[in-house]
């Protein structure tokens, strides 16, 4: 692929009217005529334009890479990112069809991409902001995960189809540097991506990066992550990248698609919520995010177990990872799997906390605080959490434990 060619051009409105009336299958799902239809840029995130065009049959999303990041033009990108969600998608949509979207058209030369309008659908991080909501979205990503993981890793497929699909993700290497320098590497050093305007939180930042455990955890989990190609990964799953209605919720993004351990999109996952838990005043929102994350992770433990539990025995012996004829044996190294990826769930889950807190890309989570010196005392809250989560001499033994650990109080 190149990011070089003299046909791309961005899009405004009017230019999303007119490319999506070019496409007949598209416009069909809009109905009536194109100069009827409603165009409306949504663009919120850091990298790409985003449109909702919507007419009488229904609403098509379109989103379109920009030769750089869109809040920082002097931050140059290649443009092929989009290809890399519209593969993710194709990749994880059969598995998971009610919990994500459907690729219904790529232009490898627009970098277009297009899906079913969410227009319906509220942000989960700006629902938690807003007010409490069901904790049952928590186990729907939990099912997400599960599903999309299991499905894509080797317990479920020969090696062969597996190895093509890494060959295919890693090449996703502008935005995987994105992820091990923003997230695994810069907060722990001085950078000018890094920045905090609350001077309380320094002594914190100074200790974490002090701390030889913890930059002996980070080295782990970078390691791990560029090392451990377990599954294919969203690579960005936070409460922003999630729309959800209490009865339907979508994951979207998936630009950061690369192969890498499970335990991470779980991590990104828990980190969000543990922020938003921090950013939270009310004694039974902090309650019903822990309850969120006991069900994420009963969630996910029992669709990968029941996945893997229940696959077909395949006829290739070299695809078959501790078959049920192995007893308790076989039982055990299903745990001890499960166990890795928590822990890895865990560790990440710091990273990210720390990440979101004093470096690039702050959540505006902590907004909904009435004051600078209660946004500055939930930050450093979140922040000694985040460091005992990466402190390598007190592991967590299971989410019971984690959650004990875990008080905005």
């Amino acid at each position: 692929m190149t990011t070089q060619n003299t046909a791309y051009r961005t899009l405004d409105a009017e230019g999303v009217r007119s490319y999506v009336a070019s496409l007949p299958t598209i416009a069909a799902r809009l109905g009536s005529a194109p100069e009827t239809w409603t165009i409306r840029e949504v663009s919120d995130g850091n990298l790409n334009m985003v449109f909702l065009a919507e007419g009488s049959n229904g609403g098509v999303c379109l989103k379109q890479a920009l030769p750089h990041v869109r809040v920082d033009p002097s931050w140059k990108m290649p443009l092929d990112r989009t290809f890399f969600e519209a593969a993710y998608l194709r990749n994880v949509f059969p598995h998971v069809p009610d919990l994500t979207t459907e690729c219904l058209h790529f232009d490898p030369e627009q970098f277009i991409l297009i899906v079913k309008s969410l227009s319906g659908h509220t942000v989960l991080r700006t629902a938690l902001m807003n007010g409490p909501v069901i904790p049952e979205i928590a186990a729907r990503i939990g099912r997400f995960v599960a599903h999309s993981t299991f499905a894509t890793s080797l317990l479920a497929a020969p090696f062969e189809p597996v190895m093509d699909r890494r060959i295919c993700f890693a090449r996703n290497q502008t935005l995987t540097r994105i992820t091990v320098d923003l997230v695994l590497t810069d907060p722990y050093h001085n950078h000018p991506r890094n920045h905090w305007a609350e001077p309380g939180l320094t002594p914190v930042v100074d200790a974490i990066r002090a701390d030889e455990n913890v930059l002996a955890r980070i080295d782990s989990l970078r390691l791990r992550f560029l090392s451990c190609p377990q599954a294919l990964l969203h690579g960005d799953l936070h409460t922003g990248s999630i729309m959800t209605t209490e009865d339907d919720t979508r994951v979207i993004d998936g630009e950061f698609a690369i192969y890498g351990p499970i335990g991470f999109d779980a991590g990104l996952f828990v980190a969000n919520l543990v922020l938003s838990l921090f950013a939270t005043p009310d004694t039974a929102a902090t309650h019903l995010h822990k309850q969120m994350i006991t069900l994420f992770w009963g969630s996910f433990t029992e669709h990968f177990l029941h996945l893997w539990n229940t696959q077909p025995t395949p006829s290739d012996p070299a695809a078959l990872y501790y078959a049920p004829t192995q007893g308790g044996i076989s039982e055990r190294e299903k745990t001890l799997f499960l166990e890795s990826i928590f822990q890895d769930m865990v560790g990440y889950c710091g990273a990210e906390i720390i990440r979101r807190i004093i470096g690039y890309a702050h959540v505006a989570d902590f907004s909904v605080l009435p004051n600078t010196e209660s946004r500055e005392a939930r930050k450093k809250q979140a922040l000694l959490f985040a460091k005992k989560c990466l402190d390598q001499k007190h592991l967590f033994k299971n989410v019971s434990d984690f959650l004990t650990s875990l008080s905005a109080d």
